[in-house]
């Protein structure tokens, strides 16, 4: 018997040590998007207290964003360690209910962010969410998430598996969405998920194309007026040389600067989507490879199996860039996160 475990925790030291590069790849993600994070929160709490209906979803995004991606990545470098020697199934279980309700959690946010956006830009002139259906549609979120992911604790647990280490059989216990206990029940409920994060995505695409178009017209519009109002700013000019300038001047520069916010903001959102829809794409596909072929891991080069590993963790990168992309394209976040570390 301890022959045949010091034989696993060997055979486990030598997946950590290929495994090793995906480990600091994901200390590197976890602090970035830990720290990018807080720093949207506390900006939002502390500095722009009293955002426009806009922004509503923004702090509650990095609140789940936060939690999602410290939890996947406490799970993904505990899972890289004990590879094949994972030291707890409740622990499994309980980072694997905890990845799951929050991811649910973020992607349907992001859902309702394209509800808000495409009735405010395609449907200006019809019902929009206030803040009443706003907390509404989060609490639908937030309980919807957690009943989907209940399965996930019945289902997930150590798995037992058997392999070849230096010639020699071996076994050991991975820690796997389906420990095999209900093996038709979990292929349903992980279809269903596939589906779901599926339809998540094309949810939102669908959302997001009209919007898309409307800020190209709105882009296109603003190109086409500019010669003319080139012409008509060099009338102005020669004339303000002889006419005194009333508050016409500023009031103009007010809405301009109004109306390039507003592009700047909804081109935000589309971002936060797109983003969305590349990191999520490769988790889609490896959640369905890893159900048809369970020993894959055990099965490819030491190269392979770092590809493979950060494409099916590739999703975790949503909840990273947001706060980059909340940086570059709104102008107060921005003012504001230097004015918060100016007076710190």
């Amino acid at each position: 018997m301890g022959s045949n475990y010091n034989l696993t925790l060997q055979w486990n030291q030598d997946y950590y040590d290929k495994l090793l590069p995906s480990v600091f790849l994901q200390g590197v993600i976890f602090l970035l998007g830990f720290i990018g994070n807080i720093i949207v929160l506390m900006v939002y709490f502390f500095r722009m207290k009293s955002n426009r209906d806009d922004r509503y979803f923004i702090p509650i995004l990095a609140v789940f964003d936060l939690i999602s991606g410290t939890v996947a990545s406490v799970f993904y470098v505990l899972e890289s360690i004990y590879f094949v020697d994972f030291p707890s199934t409740g622990l499994c279980k309980g980072l694997l209910f905890a990845m799951t309700s929050t991811s649910s959690l973020s992607a349907l946010l992001l859902i309702a962010i394209a509800v808000q956006r495409y009735l405010k830009i395609c449907k200006p002139l019809g019902e929009q969410m206030d803040e009443a259906k706003r907390k509404i549609c989060l609490a639908a979120i937030m309980i919807f998430s957690i009943v989907n992911s209940c399965p996930v604790l019945l289902f997930s647990g150590n798995k037992y598996i058997e392999g070849e280490f230096n010639g020699l059989n071996v076994t050991g216990w991975t820690c796997f969405t389906g420990s095999g206990q209900y093996p038709d029940y979990e292929a349903i409920y992980y279809y269903i998920i596939f589906f779901l994060m599926v339809a998540n995505i094309l949810t939102i695409s669908f959302l997001y194309i009209p919007i898309g178009l409307q800020l190209y017209r709105h882009i296109k519009l603003k190109d086409l007026r500019r010669p003319s109002m080139d012409i008509a700013s060099t009338q102005f000019e020669s004339i303000s040389e002889t006419k005194p300038s009333d508050g016409s001047t500023v009031e103009i520069t007010r809405k301009k600067t109004m109306h390039a916010s507003k592009i700047n903001f909804n081109s935000m959102f589309l971002t936060i989507i797109i983003f969305y829809l590349v990191s999520y794409t490769p988790t889609c596909v490896f959640l369905i490879i890893s159900k048809l072929n369970h020993k894959l891991w055990y099965n490819i080069s030491t190269t392979e199996m770092i590809i493979y590993f950060i494409l099916q963790r590739f999703y975790v990168i949503n909840h990273v860039v947001n706060p980059l992309i909340y940086g570059y394209y709104d102008l107060k976040f921005r003012k504001e996160v230097v004015s918060l570390f100016r007076c710190s």
